[in-house]
């Protein structure tokens, strides 16, 4: 299967209104164990995020406000979610990746994103370990996908090419046709999220490397012949260039 960030989401999440009480975040936030919340509205649209350390620049801009004590002011004093919440959250589509996913995490240093809809309705949210989910799958489960990925990909069923999964090896046995299905296979069971190496051990009746080497980009697609497409221009010119003259001795 291809992995996309709605495989591994976490669907049920806890969120707060824009009036939740900034006391009742604290004690949510240390309750469940999470480091930030986001604010929705009634019917699940994004507002924003309230994370610790936004209660914390909260904290810090009072002391800043007040130095001799008494009641804290500036943001300290906010009651809501709505005066403490960072604004726009950080999102990401369902559909994305886990490669996008990955990279705006490491872009944007955070170590989740809300996962929205087009709409901007909330979906789930999705951590740094929810994207290491398959790569900590077992063997099993490893093989079954490099299985499915060859079928979907390249029409190899397993009857073909068969798959050893250990300890994230790949060893691949089997006979296709050509030197380059074999290495093909290779690259797509490669891709596969737990898959750490790929041992190729697929037979062939045909090396077509060399085949494929000399020929790329000058074949035509339909024809065992080289295609030359410089030639056909400049054949192209010279019919081209007699019928004008053929044209021009009428006209004389």
């Amino acid at each position: 299967m291809h992995w996309q960030v709605d495989d591994v989401m976490t669907r049920e999440v806890i969120t707060v209104g824009v009036d939740t009480p900034v006391g009742q975040i604290v004690s949510l936030l240390d309750r469940e164990d999470i480091s930030a919340v986001p604010v929705t509205t009634a019917t699940g649209g994004v507002l924003g995020v309230v994370s610790q350390a936004d209660l914390l620049v909260g904290v810090a801009d009072g002391e800043r406000d007040n130095p001799r004590g008494g009641r804290p002011k500036g943001r300290a004093t906010a009651l809501r979610a709505g005066d403490l919440m960072t604004t726009p959250a950080l999102s990401i589509d369902a559909n994305a990746s886990l490669t996008q996913a990955a990279r705006t995490m490491q872009g944007r240093n955070v170590r989740r994103l809300l996962v929205t809809s087009p709409q901007g309705r909330l979906l789930g949210v999705v951590s740094r370990g929810d994207l290491l989910r398959p790569y900590a799958r077992n063997d099993a489960e490893i093989r079954r996908e490099v299985e499915a990925e060859l079928r979907r990909r390249l029409w190899i069923h397993p009857e073909q090419v068969g798959a050893r999964v250990h300890e994230g090896t790949a060893t691949l046995t089997g006979a296709v046709g050509r030197h380059s299905t074999a290495e093909i296979a290779t690259r797509v069971v490669a891709t596969v999220p737990g898959v750490t190496k790929v041992v190729n051990r697929i037979r062939y009746d045909f090396d077509d490397a060399d085949l494929v080497r000399s020929t790329v980009g000058r074949t035509h697609p339909f024809s065992a012949e080289p295609f030359h497409p410089g030639k056909q221009r400049r054949r192209g010119r010279i019919r081209l260039s007699r019928g004008s003259m053929r044209r021009q001795r009428q006209q004389a």
